[in-house]
């Protein structure tokens, strides 16, 4: 905006002062060069430039500017070298932020300047009049400028708070995911393979247990990644088989050989389905079960089928960990479904879904 002002200022006075053209000129020259090395400051350099120099370049054209007017003026008021003093005073302001003593000079400088140039074509009274104005931009620049860089600081503090605030949200959210895949893991294995011993479920234990138990510490040590962790793909089936291997229930098989699906909707498969199968033994009455799985364009679709005595799932609330975080909870979290359809007599069909 200085560099603006100044310019046109100069052509300005150069067409209104033709028959002194050699002064207007020369104030002309200096004004263009300083206007030039303020540009190149500001684009260029503006971490290095020395403000001692930024300082004495405005001092040197100030005192061109303004001491010249007798010889410049157009009329009895030099609306031009005003212009320049006043906007010079106003941009040091914002050129050194930092430097409130060396922009002060500067400001002095294009007073004091102005009102001795100026004094030299009208009376002292009304010169010094427009000397003060000077003075007071400065002081309203200053104020400006305070108050712009006080309102930017706290948008960068309400901004950092509220950085700080999502990483908190992300990290909190991150370790309640993690929590609840360790607390569901622990329910379907561990937890499961507890109870079946306790019940004397699959008797003599001593054909099973071993490879349950071999099983079921694999899983709980395993670190399950955190969501939009990035994983390779496995095998579905083969964690299928190893989800439906039950001593009390047989599960009949409809599912291709092979099927590469990526980990987390993979596991969190193969965790609900060893749930649901799990389920079987315990509550549905029957000892038999049907698996279906059907892959499709990046994504598939595994059913699990007993047509044992069945419930009702909205009777079924949200502290059945099995059922909210086993089975729908961990399908939700890889962006799946897990679908339970039942009725009391009419038996328990389960349906996860995952497309890409």
């Amino acid at each position: 905006m200085r560099i603006a002002v100044v310019l046109a200022c100069v052509v300005l006075a150069m067409i209104g002062v033709p028959d002194r053209y050699e002064p207007a000129v020369l104030v002309a020259a200096v004004t263009i060069a300083w206007c030039g090395l303020s540009a190149w400051w500001t684009w260029r350099a503006p971490h290095h430039a020395a403000p001692a120099l930024v300082v004495a370049a405005a001092v040197v054209a100030l005192l061109t500017v303004e001491l010249t007017q007798p010889w410049t003026a157009i009329g009895p008021y030099n609306g031009w070298a005003f212009a320049v003093a006043s906007i010079t005073s106003i941009g040091i302001q914002f050129e050194l932020p930092s430097r409130p003593r060396l922009a002060l000079l500067v400001t002095v400088v294009a007073a004091g300047s102005y009102v001795a140039g100026a004094a030299m074509a009208r009376p002292l009274a009304d010169a010094a009049l427009f000397g003060a104005r000077l003075l007071l931009d400065a002081l309203l620049a200053r104020c400006v400028f305070l108050l712009i860089r006080s309102r930017a600081r706290a948008a960068d503090r309400a901004r950092e708070r509220a950085a700080a605030q999502r990483r908190a949200a992300e990290v909190a959210a991150a370790r309640r995911s993690t929590e609840r895949e360790y607390l569901a893991t622990l329910h379907d294995t561990a937890s499961a393979t507890l109870m079946m011993v306790s019940l004397g479920a699959g008797a003599p234990q001593d054909t099973w247990l071993p490879d349950r138990a071999r099983r079921d510490l694999d899983a709980i040590t395993t670190v399950p990644a955190p969501p939009g962790t990035r994983q390779g793909t496995v095998d579905l089936p083969v964690l299928l088989r190893q989800a439906t291997a039950h001593p009390l229930v047989d599960v009949a098989w409809d599912a291709p050989e092979t099927l590469p699906l990526p980990a987390r909707p993979a596991l969190a498969i193969s965790h609900g389905v060893r749930e649901a199968v799990e389920n079987v033994a315990r509550h549905s009455g029957v000892a038999e079960a049907r698996l279906r799985v059907q892959g499709s364009a990046g994504g598939v679709e595994v059913t699990l089928a007993d047509d044992g005595s069945g419930f009702d799932p909205a009777a079924v609330g949200d502290h059945h960990h099995g059922t909210s975080e086993s089975i729908s909870g961990r399908m939700a979290d890889t962006g799946g479904t897990a679908v339970i359809e039942s009725a009391p007599g009419h038996g328990t069909t389960v349906r996860w879904s995952w497309h890409d």
